[in-house]
């Protein structure tokens, strides 16, 4: 008797082990809030280039930077959006210059299903825009 119950604490204590490294991993491997915010407006890039270029004055190649994605309550008693910076450069470098360009996203932030509304929140295409509804 004696010999059979040394074997198992140690055989447990792996298993526990095993179970809880599984749990991990898999939690590991599963996107955050943020990567899935960035896969979404990645898959509606083009949609929102387009939409920067038909409001812009300015012509040249639209670069985002998805690492500044973010979730943005905006106003009082809103509903969240998601915002992310960009730039317009005319060079045929891509690159990323940060001139405070923002791109306002209406969606559902928890679903990620599609985009309602898109703005920019930044002169001088803000002021265009606003011109623009109010012919």
């Amino acid at each position: 008797m004696e010999k059979k119950k040394k074997w198992l604490p140690p055989v447990s204590v792996g298993i526990l082990l095993v179970l809880l490294t599984t749990i991990g991993i898999i939690r590991i491997s599963e996107p955050t809030e943020k990567e899935k915010q960035i896969t979404f407006l990645k898959a509606h890039e083009k949609e929102m280039t387009e939409y920067i270029k038909n409001y812009s004055s300015q012509d040249g190649q639209i670069t985002f930077d998805w690492e500044t994605t973010a979730v943005n309550t905006g106003i009082a008693f809103s509903k969240p959006v998601l915002i992310v910076k960009f730039d317009i450069s005319d060079s045929s470098k891509l690159e990323y210059n940060n001139r405070g360009y923002v791109l306002r996203v209406k969606t559902d932030v928890k679903k990620l299903n599609k985009i309602s509304e898109l703005m920019v929140l930044n002169d001088p295409i803000y002021s265009n825009i606003q011109e623009d509804r109010d012919d």
